[in-house]
Formats: C-alpha cells, sequence, structure tokens
C-alpha cells in the first residue's frame, strides 16, 4: 500500500469521527434553540461567539494551521447559527411591502395561523428566507391582466430558493380617498403600477395625475396622511379599513376576472409535486432552444407556461423560465433533466408544488 493510499484512509477514519462529533453538536444546538425560544434570545451573540473562536483558536498548537482552523470553527458557527433561524423562525413567513397590500392579505389566507413579518422589498423577502430569518416568503409573481410582476424571475435566479406552493388570489382594486372627499375632489391617484395598470379603463379620460408607489398599501397609507381631498390612492378594501379612508369608487379594475398569482417561496423543495418549474440557459447554436422542446415532446412533458428574459451581465443573451405538468420524481422528469444538462449551458430547479386550482378573494 502506497503512502497516499495510507494519508487518505486515515483522512476517511478521522472524517467519520468528524461526523459523529458534528451530530453530538449539533444535537447540543438543540438545547441552545429550545433555551433561546423559552427566554426569547436572539440566535447571535457577538461577544459569545468572538470569544468561542478565541479560545478554540488557541487550542491549535502547530501555528501553520491556526489561520486555517479560525476558518473552520467561523464556518462551524455560521451552520450553528443557519439551523437556529430555521427552527425558531419556522413558523415565521414574510411578504413584501406594507400591512394591507395585496401581499399581506395573500400571507394571512395563505398562513393563518403563522407569525406575519413584513420587508421593505421583495428582495428582502428572498434574503430573509436564505438567511432563515423566515420559513416562506409571499411574493407576487402573476397577474392575470398585467402579466409578470416585477423581477421576480431574475430573483428566483439570483437566490438559492425553491417555490413549494402557487395561489391565485382575486384582486378587487378601490379608488380610496379622505373623509369628505368625493371623486370630483380627485386630481392625483398613487398606487404601484400594477394597481394603476389594471386600473386602466377607469382611470382613463378622468384627467388624473397617475403618481407609481412602492405598494398599494403605502399609497393608501400616504394618502390618509397627507389629508387632502385632491389626492386618492388605489388599493384594497382592506387597506381602506386599515387606514381610515373612504371608497370613493368600488371594483375599478378594467377586467372582472383580475387575479395574482403569489408563489411561496422556501429554502427547502418539497418531497413531490403535481408540478415542477425550471429555470434554463440554452447555448449560443442553431436550435437550441428547440432541442429542449424536442426533449419536452419525447417525455411526453406538458408545458403550462414558457417565458424568456434578459441576462442582465450578458447584452442578448436570455434564459428561460417553465412550468411542467408531472412529478420531478418520475423516471421522464428524471431522465429530461439529466438530457437537457446535455443541451442547456444551465438548469435550475425553482419549483416542485401543487397547483392549487381554487381562488382567494381580496
Amino acid at each position: 500500500m502506497n503512502t497516499l493510499q495510507e494519508a487518505r484512509e486515515k483522512i476517511n477514519a478521522i472524517d467519520a469521527q468528524m461526523a459523529d462529533l458534528f451530530e453530538e453538536r449539533m444535537r447540543t444546538v438543540e438545547d441552545v434553540i429550545q433555551y433561546k425560544k423559552e427566554h426569547q434570545m436572539q440566535v447571535l451573540d457577538p461577544t459569545r461567539e468572538q470569544a468561542v473562536i478565541e479560545r478554540n483558536q488557541k487550542r491549535i498548537r502547530d501555528p501553520r494551521y491556526a489561520a486555517s482552523y479560525r476558518q473552520f470553527i467561523e464556518e462551524v458557527m455560521a451552520i450553528s447559527r443557519q439551523y437556529q433561524k430555521r427552527v425558531l423562525n419556522e413558523h415565521v413567513v414574510g411578504y413584501g411591502g406594507a400591512k394591507g397590500a395585496f401581499s399581506h392579505i395573500a400571507a394571512m389566507k395563505a398562513f393563518d395561523q403563522a407569525q406575519l413579518r413584513n420587508y421593505p422589498t421583495f428582495e428582502e423577502v428572498f434574503q430573509a428566507v436564505v438567511s432563515g430569518e423566515i420559513a416562506y416568503g409571499v411574493i407576487p409573481f402573476e397577474n392575470s391582466y398585467t402579466g409578470e410582476v416585477g423581477d421576480m424571475l431574475d430573483l428566483l435566479l439570483q437566490y438559492d430558493v425553491v417555490i413549494t406552493r402557487m395561489f391565485d388570489l382575486k384582486i378587487h382594486q378601490n379608488l380610496l380617498g379622505v373623509k369628505g372627499a368625493s371623486l370630483e375632489d380627485v386630481r392625483k391617484v398613487y398606487s404601484h403600477p400594477q394597481g394603476l395598470a389594471q386600473s386602466s379603463l377607469f382611470l382613463q379620460g378622468r384627467g388624473y395625475e397617475l403618481v407609481p408607489y412602492g405598494n398599494t398599501a403605502l399609497a393608501a397609507k400616504y394618502v390618509a396622511e397627507q389629508q387632502d381631498v385632491s389626492k386618492a390612492a388605489i388599493a384594497s378594501i382592506e387597506t381602506a379599513d386599515l387606514y381610515g379612508l373612504k371608497v370613493l369608487a368600488k371594483n375599478i379594475n378594467t377586467s372582472a376576472q383580475n387575479a395574482t398569482r403569489f408563489i411561496i417561496i422556501s429554502r427547502t423543495p418539497p418531497a413531490d409535486g403535481n408540478r415542477f418549474s425550471l429555470l434554463f440557459t440554452v447555448r449560443h447554436e442553431t436550435g437550441a432552444l428547440m432541442q429542449v422542446m424536442e426533449l419536452m415532446a419525447r417525455y411526453e412533458m406538458n408545458l403550462e407556461s414558457i417565458k424568456s428574459r434578459s441576462l442582465h451581465d450578458q447584452p442578448w443573451a436570455y434564459y428561460f423560465y417553465c412550468e411542467v405538468v408531472g412529478h420531478i420524481n418520475s423516471e421522464q422528469a428524471t431522465q429530461l433533466l439529466k438530457d437537457m444538462k446535455e443541451v442547456c449551458a444551465m438548469v435550475k430547479v425553482v419549483g416542485i408544488y401543487n397547483r392549487e386550482e381554487s381562488e382567494e378573494t381580496a
């Protein structure tokens, strides 16, 4: 037996011991989690963590390994923090925007027993899911009248999350003003660009100045604070109640079938579902996208949706999003993904879920 083989076998034995010790350490972390939960303590105690790192580094006798061991301990502590966050926040759900926004309404309907936490932007919801601050994020994905909502596909490409659920929320937009205001008083209308677009027929020809706002609830909050009869917001009935506004015109969205599809994102994918979603890029070769479509047909996969978006850091290059009917663990899906990796530059599974057909109303 050569020296390299002997060294590798010794490393394997040490790795086995380290795996046992890691499990023992994490089981002890469970006790820490329980204590922090009972005493409502934060996950990170910077002073305590720094002391642990310094103490452990001093245990290394060979100075050649001191810096590497410090890095190792820092990684172990980071893993422990991530695990603690996931356990402590397993019932915490995040959404983007202020209370009363449609994302808030969707979060309440999707998780009626959860602790809800709002974030200023949708990207911060993605970041909170990745960091373990929240277990799930509720994100508007697509509107039946105006199409895609924001840059959600870009965020799915950028962040290591997966869609675990989809559901449709029927949207009723309303024109809200302060008490004492009338339609004749209104000169400026504030709302999220989606709210303005969804109400375009009602707004047409009225001479209003349309002012885009971060989200519908923030627009309503602003109007309520201004107490100006010439300013109105487009938002939900729930938002009117929340900020003490008057409904000047009800159900003003152009389409009576106006609905927004929300996605629930998490770090942990479900074991299975009757749909899965992919992001992929194709090589710059003639017929590259057609090859992917042919693979879908070969394995009898039904595409419910396919969309393209530009890659921001690569001019005139695109990536594709598709929703596929089928079970990700099926033999056909397994073979499809294997073959796609042969013809695509990148393939990423971004969703495993059951499609819910029923609509919620807001």
